[in-house]
């Protein structure tokens, strides 16, 4: 089976305050549990390698997703809405990770790498579609 695993973390930014994220995982195993053990171990393995995890004080479940084979039509496995105006963030993908044959896409004027951006700049993402 696929599980794809939503995220909430809390952090504590260079300054001490407070920030909070979400974040992706998937993976392969034989049941929900097993994926739940292998995200954990690799949430961890994370914490210790990469400077993204760095300031992440608690992370949460927010979400497991079990899917039996790759669908031939796109599905929505997430929708999260928030009140009021689109908060300032960072978002990064595929933190940490170099394997091969994994690629991130997206629009360049969209994509801030955490690493040449300090926090304080931010880029407004431009609109996929709009209704």
């Amino acid at each position: 089976m696929l599980y794809i695993g939503h995220f909430s973390f809390d952090e504590v930014n260079m300054t001490g305050l407070a920030r909070h994220g979400y974040f992706t995982m998937v993976t392969t195993a034989t049941n929900a549990e097993k994926a739940v053990e292998a995200f954990k171990n690799t949430i961890k393995a994370h914490r210790d390698k990469d400077k993204t995890f760095d300031a992440m004080i608690a992370v949460y479940i927010e979400d497991i997703v079990e899917i039996p084979s790759l669908p031939d039509e796109p599905v929505i496995t997430r929708l999260q809405s928030s009140a009021g105006e689109f908060p300032e963030s960072i978002s990064h993908s595929l933190p940490g990770e170099e394997r091969e044959g994994f690629n991130a896409y997206g629009f360049a004027i969209d994509v801030m790498q955490i690493k040449t951006q300090p926090t304080h700049r931010y880029k407004e993402m431009t609109p996929f579609i709009r209704f």
